[in-house]
């Protein structure tokens, strides 16, 4: 009977533990160029803080299956005078470069480079991340999978 109890209270506080984990990565705060105030953002060396670029709607990426650690950020502004710009975010920060954005069907569409279309990365419907090379070669096949989640920044988000 002790060893049931025992086996028992070792499982639960497993389980409470994971729980508590999980909770806590959820709660880490998007990546800010400044400690207080609007998240901002550093994209082709020019900074964009939430507040003046109407929020943010992006979607963070993780290596797929295991997506333990964000490796990139893909997102648009909310302003209306941003149609057609997006940024791509680098190694989970809040750094990295603008991009040419739209919107295909259900798929969202992220383009830069030197060429505005050296490399590309698709987020599909179900949250499938897919970067394109293109500088090697005109392969349609995506070099890279990743698993992404959508996440909004809002004007007021400190």
């Amino acid at each position: 009977m002790k060893n049931k109890i025992n086996r028992f209270f070792i499982l639960t506080t497993g389980i409470i533990s994971l729980l508590l984990f999980i909770s806590c990565v959820t709660l880490i705060p998007p990546a800010s160029a400044t400690s207080s105030g609007p998240r901002t953002i550093v994209v082709s060396d020019i900074s964009f803080n939430a507040e003046e670029a109407g929020g943010f709607t992006s979607w963070i990426c993780a290596d797929y299956p295991d997506g333990n650690k964000i490796l990139l950020e893909v997102g648009i502004f909310g302003d209306p005078a941003y149609d057609g710009v997006g940024f791509i975010l680098f190694d989970g920060g809040y750094s990295g470069e603008l991009t040419h954005y739209k919107r295909a069907g259900l798929e969202h569409r992220w383009d830069w480079g030197p060429n505005g279309n050296d490399y590309a990365f698709v987020v599909k419907p179900d949250g499938t991340g897919l970067y394109y090379r293109f500088t090697t070669s005109d392969s349609t096949k995506a070099s890279s999978v990743y698993k992404c989640y959508q996440r909004k920044t809002p004007v007021t988000d400190k």
